[in-house]
């Protein structure tokens, strides 16, 4: 049986948690990390255990969900543990997807040690999940930095639908799904048009390459989400154009928010990105080997 917890039982829950994690007193800081929550009833209600035939739960996890209005959904989920029965948390997440619906789902693997994480990993794979490291940059938009010729960049517009899809594909070297572009488009809130660019070295070029954006506003201080960036494979041997397409994104976004910002997620999948963006001015704050499941 699959249900959430009460509220009496998250001391338990922590401790069990802790345990998986391997910490060395998992009673004693379950005890000291409850007496600090701030609405325990609400903690409850986002556990999920398995008890299998009545008998004690076998395994657990911590589900937060985001995404409002028309936004994509996602699920992170946090203090995942089984009590030496892996198929119960993986009937476990598997109802909790179903449950929650998230296009999208991450489960952080920072806590766990090397050989946890690669069992946990294992055992989610068939599900559709992969490992990746993430790292969350920032960047200024006080900050950008001088460009001698700027890209000409031209926003979405619903004739360019099958342009810019078809140019991502082109970029990426592989087709895209209609869930993946769908979640791409609302990653960062409701899809906005007008942060969505195929870039040109002149106007009357063919595009090079695109950068995707997102915001939840664009105040002056507003915070921006680098979805996804990328040139054509025939501008991949140096870095000169892709850097073009970074600055002159970051130029558009500063000209409508000056004092904002601008963050990505970004993998493992391509380090070279990591290198321009960090040569740039980009900071890395955080880094997290996570388990993700992403709409294909």
């Amino acid at each position: 049986m699959i249900r959430n917890l009460e509220p009496d039982e998250l001391v338990w829950f922590m401790g069990r948690a802790l345990a998986f994690v391997g910490h060395a007193d998992p009673h004693g800081l379950a005890v000291r990390l409850n007496a600090r929550l701030k609405d325990p009833v609400a903690d409850a209600a986002r556990c999920y255990v398995n008890s299998r035939s009545g008998a004690e739960p076998s395994a657990g996890l911590f589900v937060e969900v985001r995404g409002r209005g028309a936004g994509a959904r996602t699920a992170t989920l946090t203090s995942v543990w089984h009590a030496g029965d892996p198929a119960a948390l993986v009937a476990l997440i598997e109802d909790v997807i179903e449950r929650e619906a998230p296009e999208a789902v991450s489960v952080p693997l920072h806590l766990l040690g090397t050989a946890t994480a690669r069992t946990l990993g294992e055992l989610l794979g068939p599900l559709g999940f992969e490992r990746d490291e993430v790292r969350r940059m920032r960047f200024e938009l006080t900050e950008v930095p001088p460009l001698g010729r700027p890209l000409v960049l031209e926003a979405w517009q619903p004739h360019s639908e099958l342009g810019f899809r078809e140019l991502f594909e082109t970029c990426e070297g592989g087709r895209v799904g209609d869930a993946r572009w769908s979640y791409m488009k609302r990653q960062a809130g409701a899809f906005q048009p007008d942060l969505w660019f195929v870039a040109r070295d002149g106007l009357d070029q063919e595009p090079v390459g695109y950068a995707f954006t997102g915001a939840t506003s664009q105040e002056l201080d507003a915070s921006y989400e680098l979805i996804a960036v990328g040139v054509l494979r025939s501008h991949r041997g140096d870095s000169e154009m892709l850097r073009r397409l970074v600055v002159s994104t970051l130029r558009e976004l500063a000209g409508r928010s000056p004092v904002g910002s601008v963050h990505m997620a970004q993998g493992s999948a391509d380090p070279k990105l990591g290198g321009i963006l960090a040569s740039l001015g980009f900071t890395a704050f955080e880094k997290t080997p996570t388990l993700v499941r992403l709409p294909r």
